[in-house]
């Protein structure tokens, strides 16, 4: 699959969960107007770029920078900022870390190494993270210091490219895959725990 098809695919699965009923356990924070407004944005900007100086910038990567401003300042306390901040700085670190890894040595490749990636960072995310917003945030701003790395020591003809469609398709794909690793985890965990209560109930009525 060429690069970029796979955000608009997983761009128009979320719509559909969403007009299905499901946005209230993806993002519930976010209303519906904001939800439309962020496709929106995302559409255009997936479209448009601009050039300063050496760098190439697809409207996209400040799409995402934006987002991640914005969660931040909405989040209270400055520790729990500052927590956020680490959590982000260290799923870049990562991000950056897989990608020269897997380039030396392809043979720890899966099956396609940018969906490697974005998988093991979603799950990372999972991991550190389970809070809607603040997952996102932490997953954004991962992938823009990613990006900004790689694309520092990496330029094509002479311009270094951020936001790009490899960008766009991993952010996608940790986004999706972690809030729906979350949903799982929750639903299971609520499960088991409904399960155990409901086993030691019994075991009281037994014992009476």
């Amino acid at each position: 699959m060429n690069s970029g098809y796979l955000s608009l695919i997983l761009l128009c699965i979320t719509l559909i969960l969403f007009a299905s009923g499901w946005k209230e356990l993806y993002v519930r924070s976010i209303s519906h107007k904001g939800m439309l407004l962020f496709f929106a944005l995302w559409i255009a900007s997936s479209c448009l770029s601009v050039t300063i100086k050496q760098v190439h910038i697809q409207l996209v990567y400040i799409l995402v920078f934006a987002i991640s401003i914005a969660i931040l300042f909405v989040i209270q306390g400055f520790i729990h900022k500052l927590h956020l901040l680490s959590i982000g700085l260290l799923l870049g670190s990562l991000h950056f870390l897989l990608q020269q890894l897997l380039e030396m040595d392809p043979i720890l490749i899966v099956r396609n190494s940018d969906w490697d990636i974005a998988l093991l960072l979603a799950l990372i995310a999972v991991v550190l993270q389970r809070n809607p917003l603040e997952q996102i945030a932490a997953l954004s701003m991962g992938y823009l210091l990613g990006d900004m790395y790689q694309a520092s020591i990496h330029p094509i003809e002479g311009y270094h490219h951020v936001g790009h469609s490899t960008f766009q398709d991993q952010w996608w794909l940790s986004v999706f895959a972690a809030r729906t690793m979350t949903i799982i985890l929750q639903a299971v965990y609520t499960g088991c725990r409904s399960m155990v209560r409901s086993w030691i109930e019994r075991r009281g009525g037994w014992r009476k």
